[in-house]
């Protein structure tokens, strides 16, 4: 069996073969010491410096053609009159003659880089995609170059959970519970207001602010995984602004949170079935083209830290109120034991996590009144106009199908359904997937929302 510090996400062929990071639990070493984390040298009180100006310049990569950047300033939100900047990258349509917009890509995870899978893209992509779109990229906040939070490894009473003989009978709940607040503590201080503002509400509202920035009316969507909770959110509340999109490897945010995270723990055999590759230098084939791998290197942002994972699932989703419940829910969850201590161990900080309190739930269509930003968090608006096409595989074990359906349901929006057990079809080389992704994208046929669709 393999580690179980294992997080999913979402990689094409290259992106999988060139990074870990969708498969990494680990985040940055922590020095001994308390039961506190020890921040990274990049968590201070004041934001990163500036990753790019607010004007397209040209960003060249090894090998890569064309490619333009600029940073986006975003609001931290919450009330904070703070801002950061998120870094974007665009490609432009091969074939100026028949472009028809802005395709903006988002992989999993949460904490893939956005600019490796615009990278990626021009390799692992169907060529109609890349001549016919600009493709953007961007790191998401918390994530790469867009202010990556970064708060260490929990230790002390919290890492002992790991190893505990049975969480309902937790000696010192009194020192787990203190230890989860000191590392909350420990991030607070290092990220301020940032920190209770990662999850897919702010997702969704700083992809606004990219669409705003690259001067587009509408913008067309390729999301990946965890990328599409916060897709979810963008199309209800500006839905006018999404000229297409597709969703592949749905996420449905309607569920506790230990249930969710307890899945996304899976086996060296488990994954195999997906032929995800272990980290290491036999990772890389001969036949990726060196310079591709030159960029990847030049845009790889690390293993995403386990600070971003609490910031994105501790705010999207619904948590037992105190340690002692989340111990009970853990141990009373029929799992494999590994995978309940390892939720103990990284998750107890959900508990006292800034943000936490109103979980996404279901995110569905629906009337409500909307704020200066053109959003209000909680309120999701109206998703008539936003073109939807979700795809995913049949057993596939981190996003189940029968949870692409629910979100199917609400949105009335057609699912395409592929046998097997992949996570993310479009970019794989699936030839199903990929030309439903390219006729729904390209052509946006009228599509039967109650059609059960499948290759």
């Amino acid at each position: 069996m393999a580690s179980p510090r294992r997080r999913p996400g979402r990689q094409g062929p290259v992106l999988a073969l060139l990074t870990a990071l969708a498969l990494a639990w680990t985040g940055a070493c922590a020095m001994p010491g308390g039961d506190g984390p020890e921040p990274s040298a990049a968590g201070t009180s004041s934001y990163e410096p500036d990753p790019g100006g607010d004007e397209w310049t040209p960003c060249p990569l090894t090998g890569m053609e064309q490619r333009e950047c600029r940073g986006v300033t975003v609001p931290v939100g919450g009330g904070s009159h703070e801002t950061l900047r998120l870094a974007l990258s665009r490609l432009p349509a091969r074939d100026p003659a028949r472009r028809i917009g802005a395709l903006v890509l988002a992989p999993g995870g949460p904490g893939l880089s956005g600019l490796q899978e615009a990278v990626s893209a021009g390799v692992d992509y169907p060529r109609a995609l890349r001549d016919r779109f600009d493709i953007v990229g961007y790191d998401r906040r918390g994530t790469g170059r867009s202010h990556r939070v970064d708060c260490g490894e929990p230790r002390g009473a919290l890492d002992r959970l790991g190893t505990a003989r049975s969480l309902r009978l937790v000696r010192d709940v009194t020192a787990v519970d203190a230890a989860a607040r000191d590392y909350v503590e420990g991030c607070r201080l290092a990220y301020g207001p940032l920190l209770a503002r990662l999850g897919s509400r702010a997702g969704a509202t700083d992809l606004e602010r990219v669409r705003r920035a690259l001067g587009e009316e509408r913008i067309s969507l390729l999301l990946h995984s965890y990328a599409t909770v916060a897709g979810q959110v963008y199309v209800t509340r500006h839905p006018e602004r999404v000229r297409a999109a597709v969703f592949d490897g749905v996420v449905d945010p309607d569920r506790p949170g230990t249930s969710y995270v307890l899945r996304t723990l899976h086996t060296r055999e488990e994954l195999d079935d997906e032929q995800v590759p272990e980290p290491g230098p036999r990772a890389v084939p001969k036949a990726v083209p060196s310079d591709v791998r030159a960029a990847f290197d030049e845009l790889d942002p690390g293993p995403p830290p386990l600070a971003l994972f609490l910031g994105v699932h501790c705010t999207d989703f619904r948590w037992p109120g105190n340690v002692r419940a989340l111990l009970r829910e853990l141990d009373d969850a029929h799992e494999a034991r590994w995978r309940t201590r390892t939720v103990a161990r990284d998750y107890a900080p959900c508990v006292h996590w800034p943000g936490r309190g109103e979980p996404l739930g279901a995110v569905r269509p629906g009337a409500g009144e909307r704020g200066a930003d053109g959003a209000v968090d909680g309120d999701y608006g109206a998703a008539d106009g936003a073109d939807l096409l979700l795809i995913n595989s049949e057993d596939d074990i981190r996003t189940p199908a029968a949870g692409a359906e629910r979100v199917a349901m609400r949105f009335r929006a057609p699912l395409l359904t592929v046998p097997g057990r992949r996570h993310g079809l479009v970019g794989f080389g699936n030839e199903c997937a990929e030309r439903a992704a390219v006729e729904h994208l390209t052509a946006r046929p009228a599509a039967d929302p109650d059609a059960n669709l499948s290759c």
